[in-house]
């Protein structure tokens, strides 16, 4: 297998878990970390944080590996929060909590019920009690009170007044058992801190994105006439984002559970508004690159395929191009390609020609695999027919991948 290229790195979070009075997961807070040696979040850019947990989350590590059923706690900040891309996000699963920076008035009391209308739940973290009666009150679920800065008694002596606002009580950094114990007697339903689990952070090799490939489609989604299939073109010349797609097509998250054959058909069910957020946000997480070696080959494979298989018809030439696109994953992630494409929601005949190079389009994979390697096939019918076509077609399929990059 190929040595992972310098536009592979790891993406890394870390995981708390949140316990109810029976110390039973209920959830987890989901936590920034920069540096895979971080004990904290070290952020300065709370909106690049932001983005990065949810992309982390929903596309690279996978809400169920995460979270399973349970809820996610992600912090949000006032830009996104006041923007529409989380909305694009239908994520059932996760709970925005609203930092206490953001100034609980009329205005974000109309955000948190844009977003809480998508489906989100929403938490005020470290909200000061005093402010019950502020506009954004009624729009939230919890209520998150750090302990370590309040002290025990006043987080006690806050639970009548918080459950009288119709908020569940959320107390986080518990560092000791007489803490948990005291606080539950108080009445608190919920509980984060040392005294049950410190964060677990949690690694996964990635694939760098192109941020300008990412800027310029965010650009041309600016077109109130543009189509799906001028925007899945447009995908389809990033790996790193065509495989974080097709990872949210299989979320729990989104709730689609359907099998595609082509980044086409996932940028469809996905839709626009979804697309937009997540390109944004991938943005937004600051990754950036030259195109390795490794990205040329997907390219040109993922393009050679395609025309093979449309100059003769053999197979569909979107399913094609993803089978090429996808070929190189196994070097990319250092795991099997059988593991990676069975985390994706991919059309059986498309995980029989990456998995087992089954199918007419195993068959026409082999053939590009082996075609880049200078060994000339020969033998029944179908290899016939690609190779009457391959000189010509593979020569301008090299010339597109290398004027992309």
């Amino acid at each position: 297998m190929q040595q992972v290229p310098s536009v592979a790195h790891r993406v890394r979070l870390a995981r708390q878990p949140i316990v109810d009075r029976e110390l039973q997961t209920v959830g987890y807070e989901l936590l920034y970390r920069a540096q895979d040696a971080d004990q904290i979040a070290r952020i300065s850019n709370s909106n690049q944080a932001t983005a990065s947990v949810v992309i982390n989350a929903l596309t690279e590590i996978g809400l169920e590996s995460l979270v399973g059923t349970q809820q996610a706690f992600i912090n949000v900040p006032m830009k996104l929060m006041f923007s529409d891309v989380l909305k694009g996000i239908s994520a059932r699963q996760l709970v925005l909590e609203i930092l206490e920076t953001v100034e609980c008035n009329e205005a974000t009391a109309k955000a948190m019920s844009e977003l809480k209308a998508c489906g989100f739940r929403i938490a005020l973290d470290d909200f000061p009690t005093n402010h019950l009666g502020d506009p954004c009150v009624t729009n939230a679920h919890y209520i998150k009170l750090d302990v370590l800065a309040e002290g025990v008694d006043k987080v006690a002596d806050s639970v009548a007044r918080a459950h009288g606002a119709g908020l569940k009580v959320v107390a986080e950094k518990v560092e000791e058992w007489s803490d948990y114990e005291a606080l539950k007697a108080a009445g608190v339903e919920y509980f984060q801190g040392h005294f049950f689990a410190r964060p677990e952070m949690i690694l996964r090799p990635s694939i760098r994105a192109n941020k300008a490939n990412l800027l310029s489609l965010l650009i041309l989604m600016q077109d109130d006439n543009i189509t799906m299939d001028a925007i899945a073109d447009k995908v389809n010349t990033d790996l790193a984002l065509s495989y974080r797609l097709l990872r949210l097509v299989n979320s729990a998250a989104i709730g689609l559970r359907r099998k595609v054959d082509s980044v086409q058909d996932a940028v469809r069910m996905l839709g626009l508004n979804t697309i937009r957020s997540m390109v944004y946000l991938s943005a937004l997480t600051g990754v950036d690159g030259k195109a390795p070696a490794l990205v040329k080959t997907a390219l040109v494979r993922a393009r050679f395929a395609e025309t093979l298989a449309k100059k003769t018809q053999l197979a569909n030439p979107y399913s094609a191009f993803l089978v090429g696109l996808f070929s190189t994953l196994d070097a990319f992630y250092n795991q099997p390609i059988d593991q990676i494409v069975s985390e994706l929601p991919l059309a059986d005949n498309i995980t029989a020609a990456l998995s087992e190079r089954q199918g007419i389009l195993g068959e026409i994979l082999e053939y590009v695999v082996f075609y880049e390697r200078g060994q000339w096939l020969e033998g029944d019918e179908t290899t016939d027919k690609l190779n009457e076509v391959a000189p010509e077609l593979y020569v301008t399929s090299v010339h597109w991948a290398e004027t992309l990059l």
